[in-house]
């Protein structure tokens, strides 16, 4: 018995039409700002579940959010943070993303506000939360002679 060369085509040409996504479309846009380079350094962790938790993409949609208060957000909840020196103002955070992740957010808030921010751990090692202090504070004070 001869095989037909259609039949042993059908299924290779079925395989590349489904492997090439013509069959099954998705959106085009990376999950998160593949331009949004956070250095290495910033909220370095060995912490896996942290990582993973900074690490992880987020639909971002934070309006006229005062910056003392953009933590409560759902985009950054599921941590603690503690705040040791706050800022000397208190700006409206605007920022619409489709997906970014949590550690980008961080950064452009720390870069765009001067904040400095540090993952703190627990005595069993877990995280406990991530301290806050403001660059522009501390700066504002030695300008003001305090230290």
């Amino acid at each position: 018995m001869m095989l037909h060369p259609a039949r042993l085509l059908a299924p290779l040409l079925l395989f590349s039409v489904a492997s090439c996504g013509l069959l099954d479309p998705k959106p085009k846009y990376q999950a998160a700002d593949k331009w949004a380079v956070v250095p290495a350094e910033f909220l370095f962790t060995r912490y896996d579940p942290l990582n993973q938790w900074l690490d992880s993409s987020v639909r971002v949609q934070i309006f006229d959010v005062p910056l003392k208060q953009v933590y409560n957000e759902p985009a950054l909840r599921g941590i603690n943070y503690r705040v040791i020196q706050p800022p000397v103002e208190n700006p409206s955070i605007f920022i619409d993303k489709i997906a970014m992740t949590r550690r980008q957010l961080l950064w452009s808030l720390a870069q765009d506000h001067q904040l400095h921010l540090t993952p703190l751990f627990d005595a069993a090692g877990g995280p406990a939360w991530i301290e806050i202090r403001s660059r522009a504070a501390r700066n504002d004070a030695k300008a003001r002679g305090g230290g």
